[in-house]
């Protein structure tokens, strides 16, 4: 929050009255992907920019193609992985282990435990797959308080984890191809009889925009106030 606050002075105002719920994950009320934006729109937005100048078969026909590449690639990475979950899980899951051999662990009931991390105490409860620190609940992969429960329990750290990380799924995602759709060249002619007529459609004046719409709030990067060096505004604007 200080980070935010140091481009936008009054960010923690309208945070806290839009309500936690909206922005933050640990506080959303329902299952949410990490990314909480629409970067990955955007960035499969930038690879088809230049396709979309094409003829319409051309285009469709060269999106396939990329479809194809990616769905092959993931495919065959996710078939060499030896390991029961994907790399990345495996990563995280070995860097958390190491961290919790720091932690120390007072059994509470047999499903309760306290982990102590310095000054710092959690509360880990192994029967509903929650710990006070929130990470595995929003994660559903085990924190660094929850391995350390694990690991003086001696129990499968695995069966504590979410199906979406284990490379059987990542394998399930990318089993199917993106099939040939064939020549546009070879499609059916339409009847001269049938008159197909193109949509109403009005061009607004000056060039067609290529580049996306920003958001109100959103700034430009090189965007540099000259008297405090803060971005987002510039000399004029400045407070």
């Amino acid at each position: 929050m200080r980070c935010v606050e140091y481009v936008y002075s009054n960010i923690r105002d309208y945070l806290s009255s839009v309500g936690f719920e909206k922005w933050s994950r640990a506080y959303s009320r329902r299952r949410r992907y990490r990314m909480m934006k629409s970067n990955s729109a955007e960035s499969l937005n930038s690879v088809f920019k230049d396709l979309r100048e094409l003829p319409v078969a051309t285009m469709l026909c060269l999106i396939r193609d990329v479809l194809q590449k990616w769905f092959y690639e993931r495919s065959k990475a996710a078939s060499t992985m030896k390991s029961h979950l994907t790399s990345w899980a495996e990563n995280i899951l070995h860097l958390e282990h190491e961290k919790s051999r720091r932690l120390l662990v007072d059994p509470i009931s047999t499903t309760e435990y306290q982990v102590t991390n310095g000054n710092q105490q959690f509360i880990v409860k192994l029967n509903v797959g929650c710990c006070s620190c929130r990470v595995w609940d929003v994660e559903e992969i085990p924190c660094t308080h929850a391995l350390a429960v694990l690991r003086m329990l001696n129990l499968d750290t695995y069966s504590y984890l979410s199906e979406f990380y284990y490379r059987e799924t990542l394998s399930a995602t990318y089993y199917g191809c993106i099939q040939l759709i064939g020549s546009h060249f070879d499609e059916r002619v339409v009847d001269s009889v049938t008159k197909i007529l193109p949509p109403v459609f009005k061009r607004q004046a000056g060039r067609p925009r290529k580049q996306r719409i920003p958001y109100v709030d959103e700034f430009s990067s090189s965007a540099r106030c000259s008297n405090c060096n803060r971005k987002g505004y510039n000399s004029r604007t400045c407070k």
